[in-house]
């Protein structure tokens, strides 16, 4: 199989964003996608992908006709265990995981189709407001069927822990007080609201801890076949259900329509998940946003859904 140039757009965020390690993995690319599709005898289907970040994906055939898709990421801390997510849900909510390459990191993926995003997803007859409350609704239906028990297995990476994604960003929070003094009580409250989760998880039984999802969006929901929608590209981490809630409502609050308390219930309730952790989580996820924002406009309105949230 010939390889299929990297799009632009990937290839310079690799570089930009990795630097040495990034060159490194373009240039290794063609030599793993094609060692890959002999092994796994697939055919293209079409041009790779160009809507991700720094991962390599191409549609595909396998031999007995089946679509699946090639993903090569650039591994880093917060995608290196997504095959791990894929097998433990097998398919149920998400998409399959037919292959999976230890040493690339490398998977061959169930292609879904249509594949159009719930973001994008049309709802005839329904309001923006209705509209946003069935995306809702069927976007935490599919978080609450997918957290479960991880399975460990052999070459599969373990998903990183929630108290330990806590230590970090209290550190991370205390440094960006330094260089942010103009948010430095945000970043404070960040670091109390670490302390408080972090005390919280270490009281948890082990059966409350389960594979949660740091980049739940409207995004990553799709349309497909098999099922009316399923998950992709995970970013599993260990953690109790209302984490789910975390990042989902932040981006909620922040785009809208919709926010404040009725969002806060929706999403809970969705989940299945204590509210007031779920409004934690949200409330830490949103500073972790404005200690990372790239402008004065951005830690304002980063700001800004931090006190919607908290005021829910």
């Amino acid at each position: 199989m010939s390889f299929a140039p990297i799009p632009a757009t990937v290839r310079q965020r690799a570089l930009d964003w990795y630097g040495d390690r990034g060159r490194d993995w373009v240039d290794a690319l063609p030599a793993t996608v094609t060692g890959l599709a002999a092994a796994w005898d697939v055919h293209p289907a079409g041009d790779p992908f160009t809507g991700g970040t720094t991962a390599y994906v191409l549609p595909l055939d396998r031999a007995d006709g089946t679509p699946a898709v090639l993903k090569v990421d650039l591994s880093d801390e917060e995608n290196r265990s997504e095959p791990t997510a894929l097998r433990a849900y097998d398919g149920d909510g998400a998409v399959r995981l037919f292959e999976y390459d230890p040493d690339s990191g490398a998977m061959l993926l169930e292609r879904a189709r249509p594949g159009t995003a719930l973001l994008d997803h049309e709802f005839p007859g329904l309001s923006e407001q209705h509209a946003a409350r069935e995306r809702f609704a069927i976007a935490c239906d599919l978080f609450r069927r997918l957290w479960r028990t991880p399975v460990p297995a052999a070459d599969y990476p373990e998903p990183p822990k929630a108290v330990d994604l806590l230590k970090g960003w209290a550190e991370h929070f205390d440094t960006a007080a330094g260089r942010s003094p103009d948010v430095a009580n945000e970043l404070a409250l960040g670091v109390d609201l670490c302390d408080a989760l972090a005390d919280a998880d270490a009281d948890a039984d082990a059966d409350e801890i389960g594979i949660a999802n740091r980049d739940n969006h409207l995004s990553n929901v799709v349309t497909a076949v098999r099922e009316p929608w399923l998950l992709i590209d995970p970013k599993p981490v260990l953690a109790e259900r209302a984490f789910d809630g975390g990042y989902f409502l932040f981006k909620q609050q922040f785009h809208g329509p919709i926010g404040g308390t009725e969002l806060l219930h929706a999403v809970a309730d969705g989940l299945g998940a204590d509210l007031e952790r779920v409004r934690a989580w949200a409330m830490l996820t949103t500073v972790a946003q404005i200690a990372d924002a790239g402008s004065a406009a951005d830690r304002e309105a980063y700001t800004g859904v931090l006190r919607a949230v908290e005021r829910a």
